[in-house]
């Protein structure tokens, strides 16, 4: 009985198949191992971040002693009953705090800016030193004025009677 090759397969077409059949594998055992190194890696950290959190979690909770004076109870209970009752009485310490804030800030800032450039600026430069002592010239071009201002004077009233004449 003769074999037709659409139902044999050839040594060819066996080993194609074998190579993809263990491509396949490699990938699938690559794929698997990653994965599992993947889940131990993971598994590691979270419970790594558990611990660490649980501990933060619960020293928060825990008592302890204040390092420093801190704010009376006395100063936060007052400021609660002014500030803190209303919406409107916490708003009101918000926009005072930043307006103060700002008021601070742009004080410093400014001060600041006037020291670093002392004597650069229109405000602090001394300007007697350059004040020129001529006064000659200012007496002079007042007189000049004053002719030019009389003869003007003169001419004006003419002007004035013509139209009366009209």
């Amino acid at each position: 009985v003769a074999r037709t090759p659409t139902t044999s397969l050839s040594l060819v077409d066996r080993s194609v198949d074998l190579r993809c059949y263990i491509e396949k594998t490699k990938i699938k055992t690559n794929m698997i191992l990653s994965s599992a190194l993947r889940r131990g890696i993971r598994s590691t950290i979270s419970s790594s971040r558990s611990t660490s959190l649980l501990a933060a979690r619960n020293a928060s909770t825990a008592a302890t002693p204040s390092k420093g004076p801190g704010v009376p109870p006395n100063v936060l209970r007052s400021w609660y009953n002014i500030f803190g009752k209303s919406t409107a009485g916490y708003i009101t310490w918000i926009v005072a705090g930043v307006l103060a804030t700002e008021f601070v800030t742009g004080f410093g800032i400014d001060s600041l800016w006037a020291s670093v450039n002392s004597g650069r600026t229109y405000d602090s430069v001394d300007w007697t030193k350059f004040k020129v002592e001529d006064d000659d010239d200012d007496e002079d071009d007042e007189e000049d004025e004053e002719e030019e201002g009389e003869g003007e004077g003169e001419g004006d009233d003419e002007d004035e009677d013509d139209e009366d004449d009209e």
